[in-house]
């Protein structure tokens, strides 16, 4: 072409070859890109209903805890209404499940297995609703808030409640209404009058019932979260 002085035909016959290939590429990476987003697509539809099964899971966890902690407080205030009470009035009630229900107190404890890998795997990213983002790291968020609470509710139970009554009262007969369900009473006599007259088992009662609260208030908070994932994940 050149020697027959075709030179313009041939660099257009070059150019329409450059053209054609990049029209090629471009539609190759445009079929990968169209690809990749439906892949991501099918994987973030995937994820909505994972997490929406284990927060309905959770939620389920969450409602049976809240209402434990509402009868742990009921017991805890009815017992402070009683400080100070005679022999005679105080025998009228069981003190033994009542402080049986005020101390037996269990850590909330969800599964997050779905939320873990999407976590760990990078694919928050693929989560094209914001809302849905922000609820899932504000359930983080609480989540460390209720570690920290049942840490402060554990230590007063533990450090403070148990052993009191255990030098106290008789845990035999409290364990009778909990996990152990003793057939008989202990055969030491126990004086409650003495104990509901002491400022120490009031305080002890009251910093439980603090904690108790707290670890309520804080529970009542990721009710909501969880709720506001399973909503939102209901409609994708």
């Amino acid at each position: 072409m050149i020697k027959e002085n075709r030179v313009s035909k041939y660099m257009l016959y070059a150019i329409g070859e450059i053209i054609l290939v990049v029209i090629g590429i471009l539609i190759a990476l445009q079929i990968n890109n169209w690809n990749e987003d439906n892949k991501g697509k099918a994987l973030e539809k995937q994820m909505m209903t994972n997490l929406n099964s284990e927060f309905r899971n959770n939620l389920n966890k969450i409602q049976e805890s809240i209402i434990q902690y509402e009868q742990n407080e009921d017991a805890i205030r009815f017992l402070m209404s009683k400080m100070k009470a005679s022999s005679e009035e105080l025998n009228q009630y069981n003190i033994d499940s009542l402080l049986a229900s005020a101390v037996d107190v269990f850590d909330y404890r969800p599964t997050q297995n779905t939320f873990t890998e999407i976590l760990s795997s990078g694919n928050l990213k693929l989560i094209s609703n914001d809302s849905i983002k922000y609820n899932l790291l504000q359930w983080s968020a609480e989540l460390n808030e209720i570690n920290e609470a049942w840490l402060t509710l554990d230590d007063f139970n533990q450090h403070m409640v148990i052993p009191y009554l255990t030098e106290n009262v008789s845990m035999r007969n409290i364990d009778k209404y909990s996990l152990m369900k003793w057939e008989d009473l202990s055969k030491f006599n126990v004086d409650y009058e003495t104990t509901f007259n002491d400022i120490k088992f009031e305080n002890n009662l009251d910093n439980l019932g603090w904690a108790v609260v707290n670890y309520q208030m804080v529970l009542t908070r990721l009710e909501k979260v969880i709720k506001n994932i399973i909503r939102l994940t209901d409609s994708q």
